[in-house]
């Protein structure tokens, strides 16, 4: 197989940048978060009896998402890089942004919606085109 087989199409190339930009975005949400964290900002929607465990909050969801848009980041540069391991957890992003986005325009954050949910969709659309699901199925 010559290495130009090897290089993917472009809808499982956009598909992946795409991911990685998603990907940035939470990460950067989780630096937001350690920063605030830092500060002393509490969130007073958060309740808790135990008053200690209240405040890693901000701390714990910023070190989930480092670790989950971490590993998407790595996937997502397999996958542009003609690997098929990445497509699988590209994939299961999208479809958990799709709620995410949901949950964004019931709570009125309009243009997040938007964005969001026209960014997954596309990133499904892309992953699943038909030159996509051949070239895929080909290498499995």
């Amino acid at each position: 197989m010559s290495t130009n087989n090897l290089r993917p199409p472009a809808p499982i190339r956009w598909a992946g940048f795409i991911a990685i930009t998603q990907s940035l975005i939470g990460i950067g949400y989780a630096v937001l978060l350690i920063i605030r964290q830092i500060l002393g900002y509490r969130d007073p929607a958060i309740v808790s009896e135990q008053g200690s465990a209240a405040s890693w909050v901000g701390t714990g969801t910023a070190i989930y998402f480092l670790v989950i848009f971490g590993i998407v980041i790595i996937a997502a540069i397999r996958m542009i890089r003609g690997r098929t391991w990445g497509r699988g957890l590209v994939v299961m992003l999208q479809m958990i942004l799709l709620p995410i986005a949901w949950y964004m325009g019931s709570s009125h954050a309009f243009i997040l919606c938007a964005v969001t949910g026209l960014s997954a969709i596309a990133g499904l659309v892309l992953l699943f085109h038909p030159v996509s699901v051949k070239w895929v199925t080909e290498r499995y």
